[in-house]
């Protein structure tokens, strides 16, 4: 009897430890988190046919005027659609777009053709789980094309963006392109 006590104690307390285990926290790599805004970059003579940016470098301006290149691809390449990340804790971000991307051998100066784009958007938090955290929505998305020539009579000398369509407002699927370029 003392024997089936012992046993049964034992059992007791494996159980016990057992059930106080968690599950790991991880995040499956399939969950929705902070989208990327996905841009393509499109012909403007026949709108329905993507077009390479030739030697596209695109660099992103905080608040303080810092000026990072983003690494969501690879820097002076050519590209047909890219992938921009998003302030989440600010409702705009601004970009620096480069088009044939150089420096001047001499000074290190930026050479290329450069417009800058602003997006707006509203921004909302959402908890996702213990694994993957929060993650940011963003919607009401509106891009502007080289925010200091706000006046339509001047436009930048240097403009090579043609036209800009939002087409999706409302930054929930990661494999749609959200912006159209047209140069």
């Amino acid at each position: 009897m003392k024997k089936i006590f012992a046993l049964f104690f034992v059992l007791a307390i494996g159980l016990t430890i057992f059930s106080a285990c968690e599950k790991d926290d991880i995040c499956p790599d399939d969950t929705l988190t902070t989208p990327y805004l996905k841009v393509g970059f499109y012909d403007f003579s026949n709108q329905d046919a993507n077009k390479a940016v030739p030697s596209l470098r695109i660099i992103g301006i905080d608040s303080t005027g810092f000026r990072d290149t983003l690494n969501t691809f690879i820097d002076r390449s050519n590209q047909t659609a890219v992938d921009i990340p998003l302030k989440t804790s600010e409702n705009s971000s601004q970009f620096l777009i480069i088009y044939n991307s150089r420096d001047n051998e001499e000074t290190g100066e930026e050479l290329g053709n450069i417009d800058t784009l602003k997006f707006n958007y509203t921004r909302q938090e959402r908890f996702i789980s213990r694994g993957c955290g929060y993650a940011t929505s963003f919607t009401d998305l509106v891009t502007i094309l080289n925010p200091a020539y706000t006046n339509d009579t001047i436009q930048n000398p240097g403009e090579w963006i043609n036209a800009i369509f939002d087409q999706d407002e409302n930054l929930e699927h990661q494999d749609t392109i959200h912006v159209k370029i047209y140069h």
